[in-house]
């Protein structure tokens, strides 16, 4: 793969059907939301994607996902701390636990669900219910 082909930039609102149609080939599930911040890697197409979501101020980085032709190349990398050096806040993300070493090698830090911001603690709760999964933060 070459790096310097590869274009990074955040989606205008009226671009996410674009995400959103991405995703449904990468993994089948997951839906870009016109209030996201929705950030890509591509070509001529999508290669990776990420979202910032907003939850009362706070950010939570979601729907990381890279074409399965691409994956184990850095691009999800390479996405992620891009999209990071655009922002001045903590972010927070809830990955599976195979993800750990990945997030961290990022800046990602372990974070006790008990010290997240009240309505982050409670999407997480949702979410861990139903599977096992992380809190980390990124700290600015």
């Amino acid at each position: 793969m070459n790096f310097n082909s590869l274009q990074f930039r955040q989606l205008q609102k009226h671009e996410i059907p674009l995400v959103t149609q991405f995703y449904k080939q990468v993994y089948k599930k997951g839906a870009a939301n016109k209030n996201d911040h929705v950030f890509i890697l591509k070509t001529q197409q999508i290669l990776c994607a990420a979202r910032l979501k907003e939850v009362q101020g706070h950010l939570l980085l979601t729907g990381v996902a890279c074409a399965e032709k691409y994956r184990g190349q850095g691009l999800a990398s390479l996405l992620i701390t891009n999209l990071l050096k655009l922002q001045q806040q903590d972010i927070y993300c809830f990955p599976y636990p195979h993800l750990q070493t990945f997030y961290q090698q990022l800046g990602f830090e372990l974070c006790p669900a008990e010290l997240l911001p009240e309505q982050l603690a409670l999407q997480y709760q949702c979410y861990h219910s139903h599977q096992t999964l992380l809190c980390m933060v990124y700290s600015h």
